[in-house]
């Protein structure tokens, strides 16, 4: 395959690794940015008293499917173990929750 080939392939295909990488990186920081978020709420919640589970809950099930995805794209143990951790974190939070804790 000459340049001309490889460049007409890459245009046909509709996807640019620059909006890719730009997404990769916005979801990154929304992941980050919400993980601090609930840790700053948990924190002044615990603290006046109000009860944190939800908050708990709603973040590591999210970090659970995002890393369930990453191990599912990419086949990455870690990413597996992650998962598994987040999602008994999750779990055990909704519980508590529902027991009014």
């Amino acid at each position: 395959m000459n340049k001309e080939e490889i460049l007409s392939a890459a245009q046909k295909e509709g996807t640019d690794e620059r909006e890719v990488q730009i997404k990769d990186k916005s979801i990154k920081w929304t992941y980050l940015s919400m993980v601090i978020a609930a840790a700053i709420f948990s924190f002044l919640r615990e603290n006046q008293g109000y009860p944190i589970m939800d908050l708990t809950a709603t973040v590591s099930f999210s970090v659970c499917i995002g890393q369930f995805y990453r191990y599912i794209k990419g086949k990455d143990k870690l990413s597996l173990l992650l998962a598994v951790i987040m999602l008994a974190v999750a779990i055990f939070a909704t519980i508590r929750f529902f027991m009014g804790h």
